[in-house]
């Protein structure tokens, strides 16, 4: 007697399909228990879920497919075809993966054969089944229409504004007072002058949750700050949905204004004032910027291991001060590091930066010379050329094969094999492009270094003795990736110099991207054991191949007077 096969059901409807006849959760899993039951499969797992059938992004069609590939089950019972997918590429994906890995798919309305001809029908049947799913994004969106026509607000999905219910008979808003008294009070908080930080701090600390349960966060009472529909505004088409997760603006003259569905919490008056109290908090108060601070984005607190960011005090001392230092609306102080002075951890940071610059510049063995190689630029070029032309053909021969089907003499057979001969064609001159494009960028590079050592790194120490704002000392601090360690009094630094990058045309071209020939060593894993001892208070500069260099320093204590390397 062969062994009891093992089956998973899946079962999927969207918010659509549950008001429609037949096609109910309850209604699909009946049928596919009573199917199993029939054909004498143990049922050890059971997939169910309300979710769109146009993305494969849904987490039971996720744990499906990973119980799958751990070979829990050997049968995919479904209902019908367009309860797995309604993207007729998806069905293809999904059908291919489970044959990859031995688990049969079946459904209980219909046959799905794994034949090839199984697999075309299968494919036309997904195609009909995206059409109708499009026709029924059409209905819907006329639906919302119809409602937007009559006055009333077309959507009840989602979490909601908060300070409201939604009446889905009525296509209305009621409000719910205990957090319209909420709403009130943050409106007459920014009205005050207190920031949307400290409100949302005196929310948590009262313990008064937001609409879904979790924390207040300055965004969040910004938000509700600014929403007109707390002084009974309603506008439809503000935003359009693209996709899953993307929400577009839309042009104010396409919004439509919805008269009586949102009952105000706050008088319009009031709704102005806290829009001037914010326009003025915002002009008086404007956002730092990392120009007026050097290092900002570049060192972390050795206690807590936060971000060390610019701070004034009295108006007008530049202190660095770690982030991990004050308390935010959703948690508490977790350092108690003091204060830095930032023209000193500044004015050492930069000198140390030259020192280190300078080591690596001196040493011999950082010479690059054009390879042969560089011979081969045009041979490549040509190659890369033909290849891409040819892989924009065969969309067009994968369409021409298609319509052979229309001929009575060519078989479904023979198309679907020449169909998949041809996709392993363009997999296979992919490949290969991939492959010279990549030898094309690597000769590229090399051939790049034109100057000789000498005179490009006269040139890079000439521009870093050069660079005197905090703009251009800044640019130097990315392009050598510097990371510091840093609290009151002291410093650790660690960063990476590459001949291979022309920084001089870096600094020249704030918008050029930086290309490394080399990736950033891991100084804690040294991979060659070429070392260059530098000056006594510089521990180690690292060779990580012929023309790339990585320093990290002692913890040093700041010196009040500087002269550069």
């Amino acid at each position: 007697m062969p062994p009891t096969l093992k089956a998973a059901i899946y079962c999927r409807v969207s918010t659509d399909d549950q008001e429609r006849e037949g096609t109910s959760l309850q209604t699909q899993q009946a049928a596919c228990e009573e199917y199993c039951q029939r054909k004498g499969y143990n049922v050890t797992h059971r997939f169910i879920e309300a979710y769109s059938g146009l993305t494969l992004d849904r987490p039971k069609l996720r744990d499906l497919q990973g119980k799958a590939r751990s070979h829990d089950f050997d049968v995919i019972v479904i209902y019908c075809l367009d309860r797995m997918t309604r993207n007729p590429t998806h069905g293809v994906i999904l059908g291919e993966d489970f044959t990859r890995l031995g688990i049969k798919l079946e459904a209980v309305t219909e046959t799905i054969e794994s034949s090839e001809l199984g697999k075309l029908i299968s494919y036309v049947k997904g195609y009909a089944s995206n059409l109708e799913a499009e026709r029924i994004k059409e209905r819907t969106m006329r639906g919302k229409m119809a409602h937007v026509k009559a006055g009333k607000l077309p959507q009840g999905t989602g979490i909601g504004v908060y300070g409201y219910q939604w009446n889905k008979d009525t296509g209305r808003r009621t409000i719910i007072e205990h957090e319209a008294k909420t709403v009130l009070r943050i409106f007459a908080d920014v009205i005050a002058g207190k920031s949307v930080n400290s409100i949302a701090l005196s929310l948590n600390k009262d313990e008064i949750p937001t609409k879904s349960g979790s924390l207040w966060f300055p965004l969040t009472v910004r938000r509700i700050a600014l929403n007109s529909t707390y002084a009974g505004l309603t506008y439809y088409g503000q935003t359009k949905r693209v996709g899953k997760n993307k929400v577009i603006a839309q042009p104010k003259e396409n919004w439509v204004l919805l008269p009586d569905v949102t009952p105000p919490i706050i008088t319009q008056e009031m709704f102005n004032k806290a829009q001037e109290a914010i326009k003025n908090r915002h002009e008086v108060r404007p956002l730092k910027q990392n120009a007026a601070y050097l290092l900002t984005g570049f060192m972390r607190c050795p206690k807590c291991g936060s971000t060390i960011g610019g701070t004034m005090l009295s108006g007008k001392y530049r202190y660095y001060q770690c982030r991990g230092s004050k308390p935010t609306a959703t948690r508490a102080k977790i350092c108690d590091a003091g204060y830095i002075k930032a023209d000193e951890i500044e004015e050492n940071v930069w000198y140390r930066l030259i020192s280190v610059a300078t080591e690596p510049l001196k040493m011999d063995g950082i010479n690059t010379t054009e390879d042969d190689s560089t011979n081969l630029l045009p041979i490549l070029d040509k190659q890369i050329k033909e290849l891409r032309v040819k892989l924009k053909a065969y969309p067009q021969k994968e369409k021409n094969l298609y319509g052979l089907l229309t001929h009575e003499q060519v078989t479904s057979e023979y198309v679907l094999e020449a169909v998949s001969k041809l996709k392993e064609r363009l997999a296979e001159d992919e490949q290969q492009l991939k492959g010279l494009v990549e030898t094309r960028k690597r000769i590229g590079a090399s051939a790049q270094i034109a100057l000789s050592s000498e005179q490009k790194n006269s040139l890079v120490l000439e521009k870093l003795f050069e660079a005197t704002t905090i703009e251009d000392r800044r640019r130097w601090l990315q392009a050598m990736r510097v990371k510091i360690i840093a609290q009151p009094g002291s410093f650790k630094m660690m960063c990476f110099y590459d001949a291979k990058i022309d920084y001089a045309d870096f600094l020249e071209n704030p918008d050029a991207d930086l290309e490394s020939g080399d990736p950033m060593p891991d100084v804690n894993q040294p991979v060659y054991a070429d070392y260059a001892k530098s000056v006594k208070d510089l521990v180690t500069i690292e060779r990580t191949s012929g023309c790339a260099w990585s320093y990290e320093g002692d913890s040093i204590p700041f010196q009040r007077t500087l002269r550069p390397a």
